[in-house]
């Protein structure tokens, strides 16, 4: 299904985000007080009563000519050229400003449907203050709060009412979400762009340039990806400031929604603290995950840093020996397709379910193998179950829960991932006090 594009523009401050955030009904941008938080696109698919559509969030119109206000500028030219609605919000507080005038003006110019929002209205008394905005000359106008919620609904109507379905539409299928995480300045963002085939996210040889978690559609190989960019992690010791924090706090909320996790590292630095850091965060979330080595075509002495990344990643790395390196090239796109190919992959081994006779299969001949036996006592599976995937969790009920070693559970792990793969995704088993009773699944 092509769903409509709807963008949310305006100048610096007006509550971009926070709209953004109310209508996609979680906190998805990074909102703060600071003007100019939102550098890049933000996109998100939205459901309102039988229609579904895309809205972006974009960086601030702004009149500064410094790089990153005329980067910003660009990437809402862009938002504005592939929307077919778009979002004009303005603040109903500090009422028009000159800036207001210049982006109505190239809105008129784009002949794209435009619905004006008079933000900060936060009662239907104050409407009155938001009456001047319709100097602006626009057919719809809808006074809102998107801090508190007042008349989204109204607003959600609009865009319902607005919205054209293309005839030739298909049918949606469930589209894989890739998140790229890593510290700062290894080419996240470069790497969204290269998948995009345009410019996403704004790139900047300045750390951080990325605050927000960025959401972007890309086709790779005819079918369609959901790729999220996030804002460099850092040590905890290296949390200058709140906007820092919000940043990791948006990153820690995209992980989350992400079906498999791609960690960059950089070519000429190599595994280090944060992306030991970075990696527990990604085992502790459960999540599938890739590791892709980054500007590769920098490295002359291809064989042995191929190497010395493999040893690297083994021996920092050891909670997660099941994930697999990739060397690539986000300027050049060597094996940048790659990444798809084997996002798909360690999806399917996450997804993964056995049957109960594959499972006993296994087991029996893990236990007949190597039984475990401490202080003249033998560990005894009694009963065992995979119970959920995504990831693949295994519940198994033993005689006596003080047997239960971790060593021994490694080796029931090892030899689950012998059997059955479960390539590139974390696995979880647990256990619990045998009882004369039914194994509750």
């Amino acid at each position: 299904m092509i769903l409509t594009k709807v963008a949310i523009v305006g100048r610096p401050n007006v509550g971009k985000s926070t709209l953004f955030n109310r209508l996609v009904g979680r906190r998805k941008a990074i909102v703060h007080k600071t003007s100019g938080t939102t550098r890049d696109r933000n996109d998100y698919e939205v459901s309102w009563k039988d229609k579904k559509f895309i809205v972006t969030d974009t960086a601030g119109w702004s009149s500064d000519v410094s790089v990153f206000s005329k980067d910003m500028s660009r990437q809402l030219g862009i938002a504005v050229e592939k929307a077919d609605i778009v979002l004009f919000v303005v603040d109903g507080k500090t009422g028009i400003h000159p800036m207001d005038a210049q982006i109505a003006q190239q809105i008129r110019l784009s002949q794209k449907r435009a619905i004006l929002v008079v933000n900060k209205i936060d009662t239907q008394t104050e409407e009155i203050k938001g009456y001047e905005f319709y100097e602006l000359s626009f057919d719809g106008t809808v006074f809102i709060s998107a801090n508190h919620g007042r008349s989204i609904h109204d607003l959600l109507d609009r865009i319902w009412d607005n919205i054209k379905y293309n005839r030739k539409s298909k049918k949606v299928q469930d589209i894989l979400k890739i998140i790229f995480v890593g510290k700062p300045n290894v080419g996240k963002s470069s790497l969204i762009n290269a998948a995009a085939k345009e410019e996403r996210s704004i790139v900047h040889d300045i750390p951080g340039t990325t605050r927000d978690s960025l959401t972007v559609r890309v086709q790779v190989n005819d079918k369609e990806y959901i790729v999220i960019d996030t804002a460099g992690l850092h040590r905890g010791s290296k949390m200058k400031d709140d906007m820092e924090y919000l940043s990791t706090l948006s990153t820690d909320y995209a992980i989350e929604d992400a079906d498999v996790a791609v960690l960059v590292a950089d070519a000429s630095q190599g595994i280090g603290e944060t992306e030991v850091k970075v990696a527990r965060l990604l085992h502790e979330k459960k999540k599938p995950v890739i590791v892709a080595v980054n500007k590769w075509d920098l490295i002359e002495e291809k064989e042995e840093a191929s190497k010395y990344f493999e040893e690297q990643l083994r021996e920092r790395i050891k909670f997660m020996n099941w994930v697999d390196i990739l060397f690539i090239s986000a300027k050049t796109g060597q094996r940048l397709e790659r990444i798809f190919q084997e996002a798909e992959l360690v999806f399917k081994q996450y997804s993964k379910e056995l049957t109960q006779e594959e499972l006993n299969g296994v087991i029996r001949d893990a236990i007949a193998r190597k039984p475990y036996t401490s202080k003249g006592k033998t560990l005894k599976l009694k009963e065992y179950a995979q119970v959920a995937s995504k990831p693949p969790i295994f519940v198994f009920s033993v005689n006596d829960m003080e047997l239960v070693h971790f060593s021994y559970e490694r080796f029931l792990e090892n030899c689950l991932r012998a059997r059955f793969g479960f390539y590139g995704t974390p696995i979880v088993l647990k256990f619990r006090k045998y009882y004369k009773k039914k194994m509750e699944q």
